[in-house]
């Protein structure tokens, strides 16, 4: 059950990653084709600058006419078109025929789609601007502006149907052969994953198989282990420690709420009196009392579980003219913790 769910979740995540790099992919398209909308807009944007000059070059006896004579003069078709109002009258869309449905319609009928609208309330006065709007759904780069001609305001624009830009045969086959070829690397992914996938299964049965042998093996180690830890790691009566690993074994005999604690510091003239020193300890002192050896000199006893008149009593005894006793201790309970009441102790044992 455990492989088959290990199978399933990796083939889900690649399948969902796939799915994002798939969304993104097109979303990145998306981002291209309008980016590359906005550079034909402006290579659009001069154009239009070209007919506002030939309406600038009219005589003085030009009519209003003559404008829209240069507008409708201009190539059109149903994708790039060209439209003219003046105020918020309409004297050209498209063509002579397309026109004449406008006829006392105001420029706000034509665009009106909100992107259309501001796109119009956005031009400026002799200064060609363009944008991507929509016409209904349909999408157009226009480009356009405002121009004054004899004391009136009048608007021309330029728009061209995104498909004939966007559709141009090597942007559409630059395009899909950038669909098809991700197309193939996910499908790719997707394949291998699931074939790594079957790969890790059959890794994880044999690994399972080999714990399975191993498993009575360590277990035995680990009992070895933990009765060798407990026969000779802590045992006192074995082993001198050091002032290093005193705070572990504070620790230990914390967590099992051992108490009380008696320690005892004991001061060496020499380290060959030190030394001297333990090994008469290892005849004089049991298993409970925990040796440490904290520099050349200064040794450590700690008695544990010790009643203090007992542990007086054996401390008294323990002196001699090489050894002599610095200071003790005594804790008869946990409540704070055994570190921190040997590190005041030892605070005032170093301050003497």
């Amino acid at each position: 059950m455990k492989r088959r769910l290990n199978f399933f979740l990796i083939t889900v995540v690649v399948m969902f990653f796939a799915i994002a790099a798939d969304v993104f992919i097109v979303y990145q398209l998306e981002s291209y084709e309008t980016r590359f909308l906005e550079i034909y807009g402006s290579e659009q944007d001069g154009y239009v600058n070209i007919i506002l000059g030939q309406i600038n070059n009219l005589g003085d006896d030009a009519a209003e006419q003559d404008i829209t004579d240069i507008i409708s003069s201009l190539d059109a078709t149903a994708s790039r078109y060209w439209t003219l109002s003046k105020g918020d009258s309409i004297l050209f869309v498209k063509s002579v025929t397309e026109t004449n449905r406008y006829k006392g319609f105001t420029d706000g009928t034509y665009y009106a789609s909100e992107t259309a609208s501001k796109f119009m309330n956005s031009l400026g006065n002799n200064q060609v601007g363009h944008q991507i709007i929509y016409l209904d759904k349909d999408r157009f780069i226009a480009s356009g502006m405002i121009f004054n001609w004899r004391g009136e305001q009048y608007r021309v624009c330029l728009l061209t149907y995104d498909r004939v830009i966007l559709e141009d045969n090597v942007l559409l086959e630059c395009k899909n052969a950038i669909i098809i070829i991700l197309s193939i690397i996910l499908a790719l992914l997707v394949i291998l994953s699931m074939v790594m996938s079957r790969k890790i299964s059959r890794q994880e049965k044999q690994i399972e198989d080999q714990e399975k042998h191993v498993v009575w093996q360590n277990k035995q180690i680990a009992l070895l282990d933990e009765h060798l830890k407990r026969e000779y790691a802590f045992s006192a009566s074995k082993n001198v420690f050091k002032g290093v690993v005193l705070e572990e074994f504070l620790e230990k005999l914390d967590e099992k709420n051992v108490s009380p604690l008696h320690f005892a510091v004991f001061q060496a003239d020499s380290v060959e009196a030190r030394d001297q020193f333990f090994e008469r300890m290892q005849l004089v002192l049991d298993n409970h009392v925990l040796r440490f050896s904290m520099d050349e000199q200064c040794v450590l006893l700690i008695f544990v579980g010790f009643e203090k008149k007992n542990s007086d009593k054996i401390i008294d005894t323990l002196w001699d003219w090489n050894v002599h006793k610095a200071d003790e201790f005594y804790c008869e309970d946990n409540m704070k913790s055994y570190k921190s009441q040997f590190e005041m102790f030892w605070k005032e044992v170093s301050a003497k």
